[in-house]
């Protein structure tokens, strides 16, 4: 995509979100005809930035966008449900992935969490959120920022009978990386605990400050998929960030 052409299509594009680091863009390629859908995708620029050095922005732009999509392509030949990646433009630093039809995990907690009706779907889709975590990390994949905001809800693609009519896809690898390391593994777990207890914690059972019972279902369907050993070792270090963590928020 020539210059000019990506200068059109940002005009035309629709801006969802903007953080410090890219704006998100949705697209619509194809506009949808009568018999026939039209197709959107998502479009995340990372935009150049003045404070830095040209040259130096330019090499962190291109080796954050290597990393992202390297993960989303690992990540997706291992069995995760994450976005397509469609397209890729180091020089004018650009990624183009599948649009995700639905809500976030996080939408969906705040409306279904304390409904008895929606319990059973609820425990569904926070073990598929330990299985989509653990096959990541099998694969030595580290998120970056595990949070229900970087998990979306869409139909269920699965054939045959399933317990839920939505599966998890993870998205948002902005700050992805690929190690071996147990303490990475159990740092990225720690992550989406604290997202878990801030987030969608019960602010009226204090016994609840340092524990979530959301969380320690997808911890559970986690260990479940993982070797023995995989799980003891992580699960060994996670007890001791979790300790660093406590120490820290006690010394402020």
């Amino acid at each position: 995509m020539m210059l000019a052409d990506f200068a059109k299509v940002l005009e035309s594009s629709t801006l969802i979100k903007q953080g410090a680091e890219a704006k998100v863009y949705t697209v619509e390629l194809v506009k949808a005809a009568e018999g026939r859908p039209g197709i959107t995708v998502l479009l995340k620029y990372r935009f150049p930035k003045t404070y830095r050095h040209p040259s130096l922005d330019s090499q962190l732009t291109k080796n954050r966008l290597t990393f992202e999509a390297r993960s989303l392509t690992r990540a997706l030949k291992t069995g995760v449900r994450v976005p397509v990646l469609k397209g890729l433009d180091l020089e004018q630093g650009w990624l183009m992935l599948e649009w995700i039809e639905g809500i976030s995990l996080r939408e969906w907690l705040q409306e279904h969490q304390q409904h008895e009706q929606s319990q059973e779907e609820l425990l569904n889709l926070l073990s598929d959120v330990g299985t989509q975590i653990a096959k990541l990390h099998s694969a030595d994949i580290i998120h970056g920022d595990l949070t229900t905001s970087n998990m979306m809800l869409r139909a269920s693609k699965s054939q045959g009978p399933s317990r839920s009519n939505q599966e998890v896809v993870m998205i948002d690898f902005g700050l992805s990386s690929v190690t071996s390391l147990v303490e990475d593994k159990a740092v990225d777990l720690y992550v989406l605990e604290r997202a878990f207890l801030s987030t969608h914690s019960d602010p009226n059972n204090r016994s609840l400050k340092h524990s979530s019972p959301l969380f320690e279902i997808v911890l559970q369907a986690y260990a479940n998929y993982l070797s023995q050993e995989s799980w003891m070792a992580i699960k060994t270090r996670l007890a001791n960030v979790r300790m660093r963590g406590r120490k820290r928020s006690m010394v402020g």
